[in-house]
C-alpha cells in the first residue's frame, strides 16, 4: 500500500467528550416509533404473532414480517399472513430490534439459508435485542449463535411481547459489544 497523503490541516486529536452527543445518555424513554423486524415461518404461533403486533400497535412501534418467500406464510392455525419482507431483501440492518417466530418446521429451512443465517448474526453483532421463541434454536446453531446468548435474546415463551418492546426501549444490548470485543481479541492472538 502506498504511503498516506498529508493531511491538509493537523487533525484534532484533544477534544473533551460532549455528553450533549451522548447517545447512551441522552436515549430515548420509550420505543416508539422504532421498528421491529419479526421472521416468520410457515407453522409459527399465531397467537404469538398476535400478541407481537398488538403490543407493538399499543407501543407505537412500526413492525414488518418477514419470511422466506415474498408471498408471506401460514400461521399454525391456517391463518395466511402475508410478509412485507423477503429474507433476501429484509436484512436485520432495517430494524432497531428482531424477532424470530419461527415454528419446529419452519426453522430447518431459515438454518439453511444464508440470508437467514445473517439475519440473526447482523442482529447479534450490531447489539440488537432479539426476542425467540424455543423452536429457533436450530437457527441460531446454524449461525454460529448457539452458545452465545446473553440478556439481550429474550425468550417470548417466558416473557411477554410488552416486556420485550420495554426492554427494547434501551435501544442496544450494549453489553453485548464489550464481549465482542474480548473475542476479537482473542481471535487475533
Amino acid at each position: 500500500m502506498p504511503d498516506p497523503l498529508p493531511a491538509a490541516r493537523e487533525p484534532v486529536t484533544d477534544l473533551a467528550a460532549s455528553p450533549a452527543l451522548s447517545i447512551l445518555a441522552n436515549g430515548p424513554d420509550s420505543f416508539a416509533g422504532r421498528k421491529i423486524g419479526i421472521l416468520v415461518t410457515d407453522g409459527a404461533d399465531a397467537a404469538k404473532l398476535e400478541e407481537l403486533k398488538s403490543a407493538a400497535e399499543q407501543a407505537q412501534v412500526n413492525v414488518e414480517l418477514i419470511a422466506p418467500a415474498i408471498g408471506g406464510v401460514e400461521t399454525g392455525n391456517g391463518q395466511r399472513v402475508p410478509a412485507d419482507q423477503k429474507i433476501d431483501g429484509g436484512p436485520s440492518v432495517l430494524y432497531d430490534a428482531v424477532v424470530v417466530l419461527a415454528s419446529k418446521q419452519g426453522t430447518p429451512l431459515l438454518a439453511a439459508l444464508p440470508a437467514a443465517r445473517d439475519f440473526v448474526t447482523d442482529a447479534y453483532a450490531h447489539c440488537k435485542f432479539i426476542g425467540y421463541t424455543a423452536d429457533s434454536g436450530p437457527l441460531f446453531e446454524a449461525a454460529g449463535l448457539g452458545g452465545l446468548t446473553d440478556d439481550g435474546f429474550v425468550s417470548l415463551d417466558e416473557h411477554s411481547a410488552a416486556d420485550f418492546l420495554a426492554r427494547c426501549a434501551q435501544l442496544r444490548f450494549w453489553t453485548r459489544q464489550a464481549s465482542l470485543a474480548d473475542k476479537a481479541k482473542a481471535a487475533r492472538g
